[in-house]
C-alpha cells in the first residue's frame, strides 16, 4: 500500500475517490473543483493519457453529485458551482499538458547537449593521445637532426628544419591549449578565494615579463569570492598576460585591476593602454582559436580569451569589453557573491 501511494497516479486516484465520497455525503460546491485540481496537479510528470483519464473521471464525479443529491432544496447555484469546478479541472489539465510538452522539448535538447558534451570529451581524448604522440615524435626527431646534423645541412635544409621545429612546437602548444580548455570545470569544487593574494602570486610568476616590458600594474582593493580557484587564477593570468602582450610600440603597459560591489555580484575590470580592439572584432576575440594578429606579430594560441569566457560561464557570470584602437581596452566580468 505504501509503495502504491508513492506513485502519483495511484495516489491521485485514491484521493479522487475519497473526495467523491465526502462530496456525496456533504456536497462541497466550488471547493470540490479545487480538490480535484490538486489531485490532477500530482500528475504533472505522468503521461498524457493518464492525465486525461483522471480529468474525465473528476469531471464525471463533479457533475454527477448534483444529480444524485437533487432535492427540493437544490438551487441553480449548485449546478453553476459544478460548472466552475469542471472548468477549473480542464484549465489545469491543459496547463499540465503544456508543461509536459515543454518538458519533453527540454529533454530532447538536454539529450542533445549531453551527446555534444560526450563528442567533445571524445575529441579531447583524441587530441591528448592520437595527436600529441606523433607531435612528440616529430619534435624529438627534429631535435636529433638539429643536434647532430645541423652543420651537415645546407642553408635551405637548416631553414626547413627550423620551420618544422617551430611548426611542431606551435601545434603542440595548440593541442595543450585545447586540452586545458576541455578540462575547465572538470574538477569543480568551489572555495573561498582572496583575489588580492591571488593577484600578488600571479604578478610574482609574471615578474620577468613585467620587468622586460616595463609594465606598471595598479591593483585596487579586491574582494574575497567563492569560486573555482584554478579557473579564477587562469582568468586573471590570461587577462593580465594579454594586457602586457598587446602593448603599443613605445608605450610601456599601464594596467589597472579593480572591483566594484554590486547588489548580488562583484564586477571586476582589467584596464590597459594597449593597442585596443576594433568595434567589429569585439565578439570575435572570445571565440576559440580566433586571432586578430599573426604569430610573427604577437605569440600565442588564440585561445586565452575563450578560456576566460568559459570560466565566467562556469561561474554564471558575464564577460564583456570596452575598447578603442590605439587607446587601450577594458575587460569587465562579474562574479556572483
Amino acid at each position: 500500500m505504501i509503495r502504491l501511494l508513492k506513485r502519483p497516479v495511484y495516489l491521485s486516484t485514491i484521493l479522487i475517490i475519497l473526495i467523491f465520497i465526502i462530496d456525496l455525503i456533504i456536497p462541497l460546491g466550488v471547493a470540490v473543483g479545487v480538490l480535484y485540481v490538486c489531485c490532477i496537479a500530482l500528475l504533472i510528470r505522468e503521461d498524457t493519457a493518464t492525465t486525461l483519464k483522471l480529468a474525465l473521471l473528476s469531471t464525471f464525479l463533479t457533475a454527477v453529485i448534483p444529480i444524485l443529491t437533487i432535492d427540493s432544496h437544490t438551487t441553480w447555484m449548485a449546478f453553476v458551482n459544478r460548472g466552475i469546478s469542471i472548468a477549473s479541472i480542464w484549465v489545469l489539465y491543459f496547463i499540465v499538458i503544456k508543461h509536459k510538452k515543454l518538458n519533453d522539448i527540454k529533454k530532447v535538447y538536454t539529450n542533445k547537449l549531453i551527446h555534444k558534451n560526450k563528442e567533445q570529451e571524445q575529441f579531447i581524448y583524441i587530441a591528448s593521445h592520437d595527436l600529441q604522440e606523433p607531435l612528440n615524435t616529430v619534435m624529438s626527431f627534429s631535435n636529433v637532426l638539429n643536434d647532430k646534423y645541423y652543420d651537415v645541412l645546407d642553408e635551405r635544409g637548416r631553414k626547413c628544419l627550423t620551420y618544422v621545429h617551430q611548426a611542431s612546437a606551435r601545434m603542440s602548444a595548440l593541442v595543450k591549449a585545447l586540452l586545458d580548455y576541455g578540462r575547465l570545470g572538470k574538477n569543480r569544487e568551489k572555495e573561498e578565494i582572496d583575489c588580492n593574494v591571488m593577484l600578488n602570486d600571479i604578478i610574482m610568476d609574471l615578474d620577468e615579463r613585467i620587468q622586460t616590458s616595463h609594465a606598471k600594474i595598479t591593483i585596487g582593493e579586491l574582494p574575497i569570492i567563492n569560486g573555482y580557484k584554478n579557473e579564477i587564477r587562469m582568468l586573471f593570468q590570461n587577462l593580465l598576460t594579454n594586457a602586457i602582450k598587446f602593448r603599443r610600440e613605445g608605450h610601456p603597459p599601464q594596467i589597472t585591476i579593480s572591483a566594484q560591489k554590486e547588489d548580488k555580484s562583484w564586477t571586476f575590470y582589467v584596464q590597459d593602454n594597449g593597442i585596443g580592439i576594433a568595434e567589429e572584432h569585439k565578439q570575435k576575440v572570445f571565440t576559440i582559436f580566433q586571432r586578430l594578429h599573426t604569430t610573427s606579430e604577437y605569440e600565442g594560441t588564440g585561445i586565452g580569451l575563450a578560456h576566460c569566457n568559459k570560466i565566467i560561464d562556469l561561474h554564471h557570470g558575464k564577460l564583456w569589453l570596452e575598447s578603442e584602437l590605439n587607446k587601450g581596452s577594458t575587460f569587465y566580468f562579474n562574479l556572483p557573491k
